[in-house]
C-alpha cells in the first residue's frame, strides 16, 4: 500500500478497485470483516494437468483477506500465510473465496480464507496473520 494510502478513508475502494483491475477477481460482497470474490477461470489459469495453479488459488485468497482485513479497520501487509490444497479441480469454471476476521487485534489480525468452484467442492482453506501498520484515522 503506497504512502498516500495511509488515514485515507477510500483506501478500502482503492484497494478493491487495484486488485479487480490487476487480477480479474470480482468481489461479490464486502462488510465488516468479511469478503467475498470470484474469479471466473481462463485457459491461462491451469497448469499443465488441467488443475488451477496453486499461486492463483493463493493471490485470491490473500487479496481477498486483505479486503477482509481493511473492512474491519486494518491497514497493513500479510506478516504471514499458510495454505492447505485440499483437492484440484479440474472441470471449474469459477472459484469462490471467502475470507472472514477471526480476531482483530489492535495490530494483528487473524483471517481464514477458503476458496470453492461453483459446485461448492472445497479446493484450499488458508490462514493468514496480517499486521496494522497505521491506526485508522476514519
Amino acid at each position: 500500500m503506497s504512502e498516500n494510502m495511509r488515514g485515507n478513508k477510500d483506501a478500502l475502494q482503492v484497494l478493491r478497485d487495484d486488485i479487480e483491475n490487476k487480477t480479474g477477481f470480482s468481489f461479490v460482497k464486502i462488510e465488516n470483516g468479511i469478503a467475498v470474490s470470484e474469479l471466473d477461470l481462463q485457459e491461462y489459469h491451469f497448469n499443465p494437468y488441467g488443475i488451477p495453479y496453486g499461486g492463483v488459488l493463493f493471490t485470491m485468497a490473500d487479496d481477498t483477506a486483505g479486503v477482509a482485513f481493511m473492512s474491519a479497520g486494518g491497514n497493513g501487509v500479510t506478516v504471514n500465510g499458510h495454505v492447505d490444497y485440499l483437492r484440484g479441480s479440474r472441470d471449474a469454471q469459477k472459484l469462490i473465496c471467502t475470507a472472514k476476521v477471526r480476531k482483530a487485534g489492535r495490530r494483528i489480525f487473524y483471517i481464514d480464507a477458503d476458496i470453492v468452484n461453483e459446485k461448492g467442492d472445497d479446493l484450499c482453506r488458508f490462514k493468514f496473520v496480517f499486521i496494522n501498520l497505521y491506526e485508522d484515522k476514519n
